[in-house]
């Protein structure tokens, strides 16, 4: 890659603080040096905070790079230097091309205004001019999806709200250069699904990532480059996995077993399965059999994300298997029955369009909150045949045993297609259509899912073990 390549370039940075104990020791740094050069003597007032040294690394375009580092190891400085929050107190940085950035939530918003006017606020901030804020504004009101709430003063909204709002305004500018510092945190498991697929898409199309978390996983999957600061230095800079495993080293280490970090870190964590969700349906009714309950939703009420040539519904769904609130305790089964229609005028329009293989078929996936897929089937997999030509519905139904997958949100989308694998058309998408939680398992999962092995002691002291223990997990 040639020089010009490189959007964001930071050599040998550093930045201190000035530490004062009194509010008058302030006012004694700023008169007192010039009496004590006089008098021949050195005196400061203030302790000195390095929160970075002698940081350098380059950035090129389209790259996503991942910031990791414990509290206080000058991840949130460096982030703002890089924007022009904050000067350095030495070294320098260039960046080139348009920056758009998620680091205080709420900057840039006036709490007196309304989420509406605060977008008109904002974008001019961002250099958008009144008649580009106008043409992208139905783009920004779809992408945070806060309703009515945008006519009501920002300092009304939770903070998962501004997070939305910020975000869809920042989208909006289209930037080379988009920054984010621990932002996406707040947000519930569906917005942080929409966002990560948004995000998915800049980095597609060339926009430079610089992303801030303290979720391994996150880094390690969404990065192809991964950063590491410890103590205000810059201790590791390649391979975003390799950099993972370097925080976590760091995070685990000895040392810091039981420090306040680690339980801080582990807090954190926890804070990222959010207990809100602005995704629900309305059930029409939920009934009891033993301890299994039984979800409806009939097509009245899906409330959802739809895309597709038409010609094609979901009439109904019944989920059996789930808990109460959506849950499911990770390694259970459930049942999927969905009955779909199609209207078989569309479909032999279709087939004279070019749709030689002539079968309906339905699919379903299951994915988490970042967008990742777990699973999906459908009919043309199985070689399932629907006879679509003497008959206008039909009821499928999908048994799934779900695997041991980490707790968290989960989506399930169902889709209905016409034609086959190779060549077909989607009817109807129904994205991310039913969300349901995994609770805890049987056993721990470390990543993102759980294996069934066997653990056996074969020798001690290179001696066999006659009566071999052996784990089943």
């Amino acid at each position: 890659m040639s020089s010009d390549d490189i959007v964001i370039r930071v050599e040998d940075l550093g930045k201190c603080y000035q530490i004062y104990k009194q509010p008058q020791d302030r006012l004694k740094q700023f008169i007192m040096p010039t009496f004590n050069r006089l008098v021949g003597r050195q005196k400061t007032y203030y302790q000195s905070f390095w929160a970075l040294q002698n940081i350098s690394f380059e950035v090129r375009r389209g790259q996503s790079i991942g910031i990791l580092g414990q509290n206080g190891s000058g991840k949130s400085t460096l982030l703002q230097i890089i924007t022009g929050i904050l000067a350095p107190t030495y070294g320098t940085v260039e960046v080139h091309g348009r920056i758009g950035a998620l680091i205080e939530l709420g900057s840039g918003f006036n709490p007196e205004f309304t989420g509406r006017e605060n977008v008109y606020l904002n974008g001019a901030l961002l250099g958008l001019s009144r008649q580009e804020i106008e043409q992208k504004f139905d783009q920004i009101a779809s992408f945070a999806d806060i309703g009515q709430h945008l006519e009501h003063a920002v300092k009304t909204y939770s903070s998962g709200m501004m997070l939305r709002l910020a975000f869809a305004v920042q989208m909006a500018i289209e930037p080379e250069i988009l920054i984010i510092d621990e932002a996406l945190a707040v947000g519930d498991a569906k917005f942080q699904l929409k966002c990560f697929r948004r995000l998915a898409d800049l980095k597609e199309n060339g926009t430079t990532i610089l992303l801030v978390s303290h979720a391994i996983e996150t880094v390690k999957s969404f990065c192809d480059i991964g950063l590491v600061l410890e103590g205000s230095k810059l201790i590791f800079k390649g391979d975003a996995k390799r950099a993972a495993t370097k925080y976590f080293s760091i995070l685990f280490s000895e040392q810091n077993q039981q420090t306040p970090e680690r339980e801080q870190a582990k807090k954190y964590e926890d804070t990222q399965e959010n207990k809100t969700s602005l995704f629900e349906h309305t059930f029409l009714k939920t009934k009891k059999a033993s301890t299994v309950y039984v979800m409806h939703v009939k097509q009245r009420d899906m409330n959802c994300h739809t895309f597709g040539v038409g010609g094609a519904q979901l009439n109904y769904l019944e989920i059996h298997g789930l808990n109460q609130g959506n849950t499911l305790i990770s390694g259970q089964e459930i049942r999927v029955i969905c009955q779909f229609s199609w209207e078989i005028d569309k479909l032999q329009q279709l087939i004279e369009k070019g749709i030689k293989e002539k079968n309906i078929t339905l699919g379903i996936s299951l994915a988490d909150k970042k967008g990742n897929y777990i699973f999906g089937c459908n009919g043309f997999d199985t070689g399932l045949e629907i006879d679509y030509q003497n008959n206008s519905n039909c009821t499928v139904e999908f048994i799934l045993k779900i695997p041991q997958l980490i707790e968290g949100d989960y989506f399930i989308t169902i889709a209905i297609a016409f034609g086959n694998l190779s060549n077909h058309v989607q009817l109807k998408w129904y994205d991310c259509f039913i969300q349901m939680k995994i609770v805890k398992a049987e056993k721990n999962v470390f990543g993102l899912i759980a294996l069934d092995y066997e653990m056996n002691i074969l020798n001690y002291n290179g001696i066999m073990n006659e009566q071999t223990t052996t784990t089943n997990i």
